[in-house]
C-alpha cells in the first residue's frame, strides 16, 4: 500500500460556511490516501466536530478576523506543520494570508492552494481595501492554484490583479443533497434567513423588507455581533411579533422544510453555502445579486439589487402570494443543485487538485 500523503488544512472564521466547507472535504477525504492535519481556532465550530476523530490532528490558530499579535503565533504554528506537508490547502483570507507565508518560508508553495471564500478587499473600503488588494496580489506568487467558488469570484480576483488566469480553478459549493431530502411542507408566509448575524449578510435588510409583506414571519437563525442591534431594530420596526431569532441551529434540513422561501440580503458574496441548500431543499429563493449568487440559483429563485429593501419586500411578496411560482422555482432550484452542487463533485474536484499539487 502507498504510503499516505499528509495534507494541511487550514481555516480562519468560526461558524457559518467556510467551516462546512472544510469539514465537508475532511469526512469525504479517503483516509488510506490523506493523513490531515487540520489548523484552525479552537472556538470554530470544525474543532469540536473534528476532535477525537482517528487520523485528524488538529492545531489552534487565533480566531481574530482583523490582525493581531496573535498571528505570529499562527504563523509559526503553520510553518512547522508546512514544513512536512506534502499537499497545503488554506482557506479564508487569515488563514489563506499566513498560510501562504508559511509556504513560501518553506519552500512549498508548488503544493499549495487557496480558496479565499470572498475576497478580503470586499469587506473593506479606501485605503484598506487597497492594502488587502496588494496583500492579496502579492501572496498570489506564494500558492500554485487559486480556488474560486464562482466564476464571479474568479473575475474579481482577476480584475483585481490578484494571481494569473491559469492559476485559477473553478470548484462550486457543493452540499449533501441527500440531507436536504425531507418533504418540502412550507408553513405560508414563513420566510427563512441563515447567515451571520454581522457583515456582510445585511440581516437588517431582512428586517425592512419583512416590515412590508404583511402577514409574513421571519425565522433567524446563526448568531453573531449584531444580534442586540437586530433584536432593537425589530422592536423599532414593530415586526418583534414576527421574528424569532432562533440562534445556532444544527436541524437547518427541518427549518428548510418548513419555510416557504429562503432569504439572502447580502452586499457581497462568493457563492452563499446556503443557497444550495436551499435549492437541494427544493425550497424557492430570494436573493440580492451579491457575487455569484445569482449564477448558483440560475432560475431556482428571485434575484434583486443589493441594499434594495422595496426589492426585496417586492420579490417575497412575489413568492409568497403564488403558489404555483414557488413550486416552480423550488422544482428548478432542486434540479439544478442535484446536477451541479453535489458535495461529491465538490469533493473530487477538489481532491483531484490536492493530487496534482502533491505531483510537485
Amino acid at each position: 500500500m502507498a504510503a499516505r500523503r499528509r495534507l494541511v488544512l487550514a481555516s480562519q472564521p468560526l461558524y457559518a460556511g467556510v467551516p462546512h466547507h472544510v469539514l465537508d472535504l475532511v469526512e469525504c477525504a479517503d483516509p488510506d490516501d490523506w493523513a490531515i492535519d487540520v489548523a484552525c481556532p479552537r472556538e470554530s465550530a470544525l474543532w469540536p466536530a473534528l476532535a477525537g476523530r482517528a487520523g485528524i490532528r488538529l492545531h489552534p490558530l487565533g480566531a481574530a478576523r482583523r490582525p493581531s499579535p496573535v498571528d505570529a503565533v499562527s504563523l509559526a504554528r503553520l510553518t512547522r506543520l508546512v514544513a512536512r506537508a506534502d499537499v497545503v490547502h488554506v482557506h479564508s483570507a487569515k488563514a489563506g494570508f499566513l498560510g501562504r507565508v508559511a509556504a513560501a518560508l518553506r519552500g512549498r508553495t508548488q503544493r499549495c492552494a487557496y480558496t479565499p471564500h470572498g475576497w478580503s478587499f470586499w469587506a473593506a473600503s479606501g485605503a484598506e481595501a487597497a492594502l488587502y488588494r496588494r496583500l492579496e496580489r502579492r501572496a498570489a506568487h506564494w500558492c500554485r492554484a487559486i480556488v474560486a467558488v464562482s466564476a464571479d469570484e474568479r473575475d474579481a480576483g482577476l480584475a483585481a490583479g490578484v494571481g494569473r488566469p491559469e492559476q485559477y480553478r473553478l470548484i462550486p459549493n457543493g452540499v449533501d443533497v441527500e440531507r436536504f431530502g425531507e418533504a418540502h411542507e412550507p408553513v405560508p408566509g414563513r420566510v427563512l434567513f441563515l447567515g451571520r448575524l454581522g457583515p456582510p449578510k445585511r440581516a437588517d435588510l431582512a428586517l425592512r423588507a419583512l416590515a412590508r409583506v404583511p402577514g409574513a414571519e421571519l425565522e433567524v437563525a446563526n448568531d453573531g455581533p449584531d444580534r442586540a442591534e437586530l433584536e432593537r431594530l425589530a422592536s423599532e420596526l414593530g415586526v418583534v411579533d414576527r421574528v424569532r431569532f432562533l440562534g445556532f441551529r444544527n436541524d437547518v434540513p427541518a427549518l428548510l422544510a418548513r419555510a416557504s422561501c429562503l432569504l439572502v440580503t447580502s452586499d457581497y458574496e462568493a457563492a452563499s453555502l446556503v443557497v444550495p441548500e436551499a435549492m437541494a431543499a427544493g425550497v424557492p429563493v430570494v436573493a440580492t445579486r451579491a457575487g455569484g449568487v445569482e449564477e448558483v440559483l440560475d432560475g431556482g429563485g428571485l434575484v434583486v439589487e443589493c441594499g434594495d429593501v422595496a426589492g426585496v419586500a417586492g420579490a417575497l411578496v412575489r413568492v409568497l402570494g403564488d403558489g404555483d411560482e414557488a413550486a416552480r422555482l423550488g422544482a428548478t432550484g432542486r434540479a439544478r443543485a442535484r446536477d451541479v452542487f453535489t458535495r461529491e463533485r465538490m469533493v473530487a474536484s477538489t481532491v483531484a487538485l490536492w493530487e496534482e499539487l502533491a505531483g510537485g
